[in-house]
């Protein structure tokens, strides 16, 4: 899979939530994209331009009243929503345009160009968005949205969200915690804001089993979080056997982030995403990846283009890189292996695991 079919979809809009200095800022992505433009092959790298979405499509996951609050607030002038996530005037359509752009790269790897592999830089972010309360910087659920989006315009049954931000994807899991149709896996430093995402938490209902939520403790980095791809999170998936996978990416465990007490390192962040794009491709199903958290502008642009090499299973120097390469120093630590027994014992009820 060579570094072409990775396309990008860029939102022009994104300074329209202005946020001022907080973490979540409008430098964020406009740090990435000039590491991106000057990094070899952006010129034949597919750069696809996000549209703004509709209310109707916000609705997918979010009752009308929700969206009519953030379209209020932003009408007054703008605001806070909560203690964390302010509102400015032009927030509502930057935060439509992020939808959007959430929902142009499921048609893109959908329609324009199945089987292939997106990563949108889009904000502001939205996991922690629940059904109807913005927080932890997000005001509507683009991975929500868009997993609804790809079930309702292509008839698709099984979409996996696979969510590594370091911090729990909550609003995702409110959302989709009884949809028979969408697989919510999240790996997140535990404890942590928000302060869910505990691993008995598993969906209710029809959604029971379909909430799998893997709780790092903190510390952890490479060799805890490939441990957790590769012994829970890909045997799930591989029996689930999903028509699209689509990660909610935040790049706030990375060991520099000041948001998180994490180890994760650059060369962790490719293997992650080697690690879901090469199941993907053996699955034959197309990916895609949405920009969420990851607060450090000098080492967040890096991070994206180590993403954007893991996808296509490239290393810096372009060479091809085996799915399973990632960092094999040192020992993995003792409480993640406490952990991973706890999280087999209780995803055994549904799925089959191997033994920690």
């Amino acid at each position: 899979m060579g570094d072409r079919q990775v396309a990008v979809v860029v939102q022009e809009g994104q300074a329209g939530h202005d946020t001022g200095d907080h973490p979540e800022n409008h430098r964020r992505m406009e740090v990435v994209l000039e590491h991106l433009r000057h990094s070899p092959g952006w010129e034949e790298r597919e750069v696809i331009a996000a549209r703004p979405a509709s209310s109707s499509e916000v609705q997918l996951a979010h009752p009308k009243s929700h969206f009519e609050a953030v379209r209020s607030m932003a009408e007054r002038g703008g605001g806070w929503m909560d203690g964390d996530t302010p509102v400015s005037p032009g927030s509502l359509e930057a935060a439509l345009e992020a939808v959007g752009g959430a929902i142009t790269a499921v048609d893109s790897v959908l329609d324009g160009r199945p089987g292939g592999r997106v990563f949108a830089l889009i904000r502001p972010p939205g996991h922690h968005a629940t059904l109807d309360q913005a927080m932890g910087f997000c005001l509507f659920n683009n991975a929500a949205i868009a997993a609804r989006y790809a079930i309702e315009r292509y008839g698709l049954d099984r979409v996996a969200i696979v969510d590594w931000d370091v911090h729990h994807g909550n609003g995702t899991q409110d959302i989709l915690w009884s949809d028979p149709a969408v697989l919510f896996i999240s790996l997140h430093q535990w404890p942590l804001y928000p302060g869910s995402g505990w691993l008995d938490e598993t969906g209710e209902g029809p959604g029971d089993g379909l909430t799998v939520n893997l709780p790092m403790p903190p510390g952890s980095g490479d060799l805890e979080y490939l441990a957790a791809i590769d012994s829970i999170i890909l045997p799930i998936l591989g029996q689930y056997d999903p028509q699209l996978v689509i990660i909610s990416a935040g790049q706030d465990g990375h060991h520099d982030d000041p948001l998180s007490h994490q180890e994760l390192t650059t060369a962790g962040y490719r293997a992650l995403a080697s690690r879901l794009s090469a199941l993907a491709g053996e699955l034959e199903v197309p990916l895609v990846a949405l920009h969420e958290g990851g607060y450090n502008l000098e080492t967040l642009p890096r991070l994206d283009q180590a993403i954007l090499d893991g996808l296509a299973a490239r290393s810096p120097d372009g060479s091809e890189v085996s799915s399973h390469a990632g960092p094999a120093e040192g020992a993995i630590d003792g409480d993640w292996r406490e952990r991973a027994e706890q999280l087999v014992a209780v995803q055994s009820r549904y799925w089959d695991l191997p033994a920690p």
